[in-house]
């Protein structure tokens, strides 16, 4: 086990935001093709964040959201 943890470390940052994003749409592809639409796979996954992470980072998040939702939904 040691040995996995010492490779994932050794992943660059953009390696592990490749690999963040690659589960969260596996993720969300089995939520939907398991029958929640997307958002309410979306919702479910972001409860669940939202209980694991520290406030402070959660506090950050809805600042972004704040900042970018209107942006995103404009494309």
């Amino acid at each position: 086990m040691s040995m996995e943890k010492q490779e994932h470390s050794a992943l660059t940052i953009e390696q592990q935001s490749d690999l963040i994003v690659k589960v969260f749409q596996v993720s969300l592809d089995a939520l939907t093709e398991s029958g929640l639409d997307e958002v309410d796979a979306l919702n479910g996954m972001l409860s669940q964040i939202a209980v694991l992470v520290d406030p402070d980072v959660l506090s950050h998040a809805v600042d972004l959201n704040k900042q970018y939702r209107a942006i995103y939904l404009e494309k």
